[in-house]
């Protein structure tokens, strides 16, 4: 149920609330593996880009005033021009190193440790053995190098890195030692899980805004179907689990052969990505 009892903000909220989920949802995923700040620096990147996307096709050949950007974003053109040198003269955001350093506050931490020849010994090939606290080095004066943001202290960060086990503390020495020596925050598993998932996000919102664009024209829109059920007793989803997923991967094994069957046999550049995403969800049924 939308709260808004004002009728000309009712369609807002249905929006926000729509939007809200969709980020509740995503965030999860990157809680302890992006930073806020990251994703807002991401967000407001993507946002100035494609808002002069949008502007650009719709009146091809013109250029795009900031006035206009300004009253698409609800961000000023001082900002706006920002962003926008920053854009022309930076590479990719996934190539851009000055991005990608201190993609999270931990990363940064593991980063300095394994880079730093003050934390890592270059002769031994390991990262040196630190105590918690002292003036050199340390393991606080690492984090202090690593983070600077107020109201993280090196305890926090030791005790975040103990309980993940990324770190332990030699209970003889006293002495924090980093355990492993790769990247210790998302692992590979994830990594791949990750970039399979958010491509299929990816993938269902392009369906989405593609259909959003040809709403009017039934015949230019891309398929799009959904069935659920509010009706399911916890005590029986396993059941339920069982039995969709042996239905899906029937499905699934149709569905590739078809895309196999209609692609074409060798790979050519201009070619298309077309497919076909399958899959199931569960959330808490409203009240």
């Amino acid at each position: 149920m939308v709260a808004s009892g004002k009728p000309a903000l009712r369609d807002v909220a249905i929006l926000t609330r729509a939007v809200e989920k969709v980020f509740r949802k995503l965030i999860r995923m990157l809680i302890g593996r992006m930073s806020l700040k990251k994703l807002q620096e991401m967000v407001q990147i993507i946002f100035i880009e494609e808002t002069e996307a949008k502007l650009k096709h719709e009146a091809p050949g013109k250029s795009v005033a900031l006035g206009d950007i300004a009253l698409q974003t609800g961000v000023d053109t001082r900002t706006i021009k920002k962003i926008r040198t920053h854009i022309a003269l930076s590479d990719p955001m996934y190539q851009d190193d000055e991005f990608l350093d201190g993609f999270m506050p931990l990363f940064k931490v593991f980063d300095l440790w394994m880079n730093d020849p003050r934390f890592f010994d270059v002769k031994g090939g390991k990262p040196r053995p630190l105590q918690v606290e002292g003036d050199g080095v340390s393991f606080s004066e690492l984090v202090k190098q690593a983070i600077q943001s107020r109201g993280l202290t090196a305890r926090a960060v030791l005790r975040r890195l103990k309980e993940i086990e990324v770190v332990e503390v030699d209970a003889r020495t006293g002495m924090v030692v980093l355990k492993q020596d790769d990247n210790v925050f998302i692992s590979k598993d994830d990594l791949d899980l990750l970039e399979v998932g958010l491509t299929a996000i990816g993938n269902l919102a392009g369906t989405v805004d593609h259909n959003l664009l040809h709403h009017g024209n039934e015949e230019e829109r891309y398929f799009q179907r959904g069935s659920w059920n509010y009706q399911f007793n916890p005590e029986n989803i396993d059941h339920v689990r069982k039995a969709i997923h042996r239905y899906l991967r029937k499905m699934d094994v149709r569905s590739r052969d078809l895309i196999s069957s209609l692609a074409e046999s060798e790979s050519q550049k201009g070619q298309v990505t077309a497919g076909i995403s399958v899959f199931y969800f569960e959330e808490d049924s409203p009240v």
